[in-house]
């Protein structure tokens, strides 16, 4: 049975244009889930609905 992951994997990668062998589908689980999990720490956060400059920023 194909692991759901792999598949998923794989799908991304042909999205993007990419092809990404079998051995480093591990890495690559690792670094989605890594991010998945920034993902979901910011879409956590409640913002303000206006935001400011830091102190001391010019552009």
């Amino acid at each position: 049975m194909t692991d759901p992951h792999d598949t998923e994997i794989t799908v991304l990668a042909r999205a993007n244009g990419l092809t990404i062998p079998a051995e480093f589908h591990v890495g690559v689980r690792s670094n989605l889930e890594l991010l998945r999990s920034y993902g979901a720490l910011i879409e956590g956060l409640d913002l303000p609905d206006r935001l400011e400059p830091a102190f001391r920023y010019e552009p």
